[in-house]
């Protein structure tokens, strides 16, 4: 791939409409420290000890009960420590409408990799979504739940706690974002499609460490606007990516344009903010035609780029420390 230095930015009509998230629903808690791990013993679950395929899973913790979605691939190895993908779903989706969705069960398969689909809870509109403040504030602490899940897999489970990542669509994009901000210590990468950041989320970030971070992100998406939107405190997807080029000591960006053939309605233009600290990168892929979807989804009008492959194409480089050696 090749790439030249540009300056300027796209800029979009900026619409004003809900937010929406997951494979088929509309979409985006602040924390500011991070809690003390609790103890495993501390929590209860229905999870058994080295369970394979499709688990529908509850955890109580604190007399709170949450559900997730496991998904354990026939090749993973108990002897061998595997890494750990998180995989939320948008607002107003539930985990097993990511799962099919944003679908990462083929790359899963393929490296061996365990992955989880946390279920946000429903809050005073009777919507789920993900506690990341402004739009999305809720009752709800959504870090201590992620805290003790990790816990709980990482004790049912050969989990490599250098390997853990997380992504998801719009809301869970977000809060993957959220979730580099005040879990630092526990995510190597992280990856939104189709989110952005919070006002609430960006002003309070404290990641303490480089965490690369990849973004996918449509020009025509009226859900979460690539300009952002002041109104439902969104930050434009720049402004993100030049926070983490900041906090992760990277290089001015590289905008890399493809041939575009003719009557072509969509493409993909990468934006790479390289040298970043410890030998990382940050990614932005902006997908010209794209609406408010996970390309490459099954589901989805655009296959180009397959989000689920590049996301683990980016992930399974690094560690918590960086580049894997």
């Amino acid at each position: 791939m090749s790439f030249k230095k540009i300056s300027f930015i796209f800029t979009l009509p900026l619409l004003l409409v809900s937010c929406g998230g997951g494979g088929s629903s509309g979409d985006t808690a602040t924390v500011n420290t991070i809690n003390p791990a609790p103890s495993p013993s501390a929590i209860t679950s229905n999870l058994t000890n080295q369970a394979k395929g499709t688990i529908n899973g509850e955890i109580i913790y604190n007399e709170i009960k949450r559900e997730f979605i496991l998904y354990i691939p026939s090749s993973y190895n108990s002897n061998q420590k595997q890494p750990l993908v998180f995989n939320f779903h948008g607002y107003g989706s539930n985990a097993n409408e990511q799962m099919n969705y944003g679908d990462l069960r083929a790359q899963a398969d393929a490296n061996g990799f365990v992955l989880v689909h946390p279920e946000a809870l429903d809050d005073i509109a009777g919507k789920s979504y993900w506690n990341i403040g402004g739009w999305s504030v809720s009752l709800h602490d959504d870090i201590e739940f992620i805290e003790n899940l990790i816990n709980l897999i990482m004790d049912k489970y050969s989990i490599n706690s250098e390997r853990i990542y997380s992504t998801g669509m719009s809301n869970g994009g977000f809060f993957s974002f959220h979730l580099a901000c005040n879990l630092p210590a526990s995510f190597a990468a992280v990856a939104s499609v189709t989110g952005s950041m919070s006002y609430e989320t960006f002003d309070s970030c404290n990641p303490r460490k480089p965490t690369p971070v990849m973004q996918i992100h449509g020009s025509l998406d009226v859900t979460v606007p690539f300009e952002g939107n002041d109104i439902l405190n969104m930050k434009s997807i720049m402004d993100v990516m030049g926070y983490w080029q900041t906090n992760n000591q990277c290089d001015e960006y590289l905008l890399s344009l493809p041939g575009i053939l003719p009557g072509t309605t969509s493409w993909t233009e990468t934006y790479l903010y390289d040298n970043c600290a410890s030998g990382t990168q940050n990614i932005l892929h902006y997908v010209i035609g794209a609406g408010h979807i996970w390309p490459g989804s099954k589901f989805a009008s655009i296959q180009d780029p397959n989000a689920s492959q590049n996301i683990w194409n980016f992930f399974e480089q690094y560690d918590i420390n960086g580049v894997i050696q």
